[in-house]
């Protein structure tokens, strides 16, 4: 069986890679065995846990889940499996006190050892990573987390914070160092690309799966001009906690109903 896993990062177009999978899944289900985020939801908790908390105890709980997920392709072994979460990477950084990517290769290596438990001696499992520079990524993580959360700060300010971990390339050559010989680990950076769905048909080349009948699907997830300085003032408001988040869903429904262009 040959694996493809991808791990991270967010904001790097995981979202549009996975609608896309999602939309053709009927489609694809004779070529390729997937895995996709809502599949994962209790290993991606224990991930993101685990980030925040390292303890071996969250670890192992990670791990099990993971094999737990992995169950139902145990019969499967002659058909490719594509795992896709972000969330395996860990926790977004910006969140509950966590700035980086600092545990990302060891996740990747109990993700690793339990997919190893499907494979055969000779089959190929490798990591794939989308990244994305770092002032681009910084922006689009800022966004993200402001929309979510009561956050104060500015970009200027939330920048320096995020610096230290916007170094997504030095994240997959720390998962490579940790997971080599066993696995290999390619990198995509998207940023600039004009072909949106060309991760996914990198993912899917690497299991000689072909993609040239996949159905396309908008990109969604895009940052609405204004949005972060709308969203800035109301999080530095006398508003409380729920008037504010009733403010940001009614702004992000009325960009929807516009042009769609929010997720």
């Amino acid at each position: 069986m040959k694996v493809v896993i991808h791990q991270g990062f967010h904001k790097t177009g995981t979202t549009t890679l996975q609608k896309t999978l999602s939309k053709n899944r009927e489609y694809l289900k004779d070529r390729v065995n997937v895995l996709l985020p809502d599949d994962l939801q209790a290993a991606s908790l224990a991930a993101r846990r685990y980030v925040v908390a390292p303890k071996d105890r969250t670890l192992q709980n990670f791990g099990r889940l993971v094999r737990k997920a992995l169950e139902p392709f145990a019969d499967h072994r002659g058909k490719p499996l594509l795992i896709t979460n972000e969330e395996f990477s860990g926790l977004i950084p910006g969140r509950k006190g966590v700035w980086s990517y600092d545990q990302t290769h060891v996740l990747a290596k109990v993700l690793l050892d339990e997919v190893s438990r499907l494979t055969e001696e000779g089959d190929r499992v490798i990591f794939l990573f989308t990244t994305r520079n770092a002032d681009h990524w910084i922006r689009s993580t800022y966004w993200q987390n402001l929309r979510s959360h009561r956050i104060r700060e500015d970009l200027s300010q939330y920048s320096k914070a995020l610096q230290p971990g916007a170094d997504l390339e030095a994240v997959v050559r720390r998962v490579k160092e940790t997971v080599s010989p066993r696995a290999e680990v390619e990198s995509v950076n998207v940023t600039g690309l004009e072909e949106q769905s060309f991760p996914l048909i990198k993912a899917l080349s690497i299991l000689n799966v072909r993609s040239d009948r996949l159905a396309a699907v908008e990109n969604r997830n895009v940052q609405p001009a204004g949005g972060a300085s709308y969203f800035l003032k109301l999080n530095r408001s006398l508003c409380s906690d729920e008037e504010v988040e009733a403010a940001k869903r009614a702004y992000l429904d009325s960009l929807r109903r516009t042009n769609g262009a929010v997720s």
